[in-house]
């Protein structure tokens, strides 16, 4: 039986979508480097020490030479550029990425000189906090590829891509779907609203409205995160949620605001409460909110609609 620690490992695993890490062995002098190279194998990533001659760990455990790697040129950095990350501790190392679909970290020389006309895809100080899931999600940001950010018991909940409207309209016309909740916009509006989310979103805060996704096959169960609410004189944290038709009554919004509130608490430490609003006539949402433990505040007008406020300390 996994503990709760080793489920969500395995659960990543499953949907990790690093294979490789580029490096030269002379830049890692960080401890923090070291033992991070030295999980990853573990973790069935394949290491490519980009350095002459020299022996490298792949994730079955056998040895291989990457002879030349550097002098053989860009190209020959990675099997699956489109799934690799280069570690790079100088502006020489980085380059060799130039021009190709890797994914780059920069740490040493070039997390001190932050004026280099080359510029990774993020900047590192230090490696005593980066882990896999780490590495993993600056690859799919620069990849373009949806992060899974939070799972739950029976869900998991990730990034909208464009590929989900069709699903995301399957959802939404669902009988009561949009009785309480807006519709979607019509489909060139919301492709290009779904494109703006995810780069002004989810790139520059991190986190948003995500997709909530079956644990075992897949399917888009609904939707739920975080918004930001302009209530006039300040900007406040608000929770959200839409559950399909056929999960709902089944613990499923519950769960997953459950698990909003923990990530809330631990992560968004901007903010002191999260907040819903809610129309007089959601039974249901009333009934969860109080299940929640939230604290009624009154009534509020948000867009010329009289809506309950909730509110709950982090």
């Amino acid at each position: 039986m996994l503990d709760g620690a080793d489920e969500l490992f395995c659960f990543f695993q499953s949907r990790r979508s690093l294979e490789y890490v580029c490096y030269c062995a002379h830049e890692v002098k960080d401890e923090a480097l070291k033992r991070l190279l030295g999980e990853l194998p573990k973790a069935g990533v394949t290491l490519l020490n980009l350095e002459e001659g020299l022996p490298v760990c792949k994730a079955d455990g056998q040895m291989e030479v990457c002879a030349k790697a550097i002098a053989a040129g860009r190209k020959q950095l990675s099997p699956n550029p489109a799934c690799t990350l280069l570690l790079a501790g100088s502006e020489k190392t980085l380059a060799l990425a130039k021009d190709t679909k890797m994914a780059t970290i920069g740490y040493g020389a070039l997390a001190e000189d932050a004026g280099s006309l080359l510029q990774p895809d993020m900047l590192v100080e230090g490696f005593e906090e980066v882990d896999v899931a780490f590495l993993d999600r600056v690859m799919k940001r620069a990849q373009g590829l949806p992060w899974v950010t939070l799972v739950t018991e029976r869900c998991y909940l990730r990034e909208i891509t464009a590929d989900d409207l069709d699903d995301l309209y399957e959802l939404y016309a669902q009988p009561g779907i949009t009785d309480y909740t807006e519709p979607l916009y019509e489909r060139a509006e919301e492709e290009q609203y779904t494109r703006d989310y995810i780069a002004n979103m989810y790139r520059f805060y991190g986190y948003g409205m995500w997709l909530v996704c079956d644990r075992t096959n897949d399917s888009l169960i609904g939707r739920a995160g975080f918004a930001h609410r302009d209530l006039g004189d300040e900007i406040v944290l608000e929770m959200g949620y839409v559950i399909g038709v056929p999960y709902q009554r089944q613990g499923y919004a519950f769960e997953v605001c459950q698990t909003l509130l923990s990530y809330a608490k631990e992560e968004l430490s901007d903010f002191e409460e999260v907040n819903c609003f809610v129309e007089p006539g959601n039974v249901a949402s009333h009934g969860l909110m109080k299940k929640l433990c939230f604290e009624e505040k009154g009534t509020i007008q948000v867009q010329q609609k009289q809506l309950v406020h909730y509110c709950k300390k982090l």
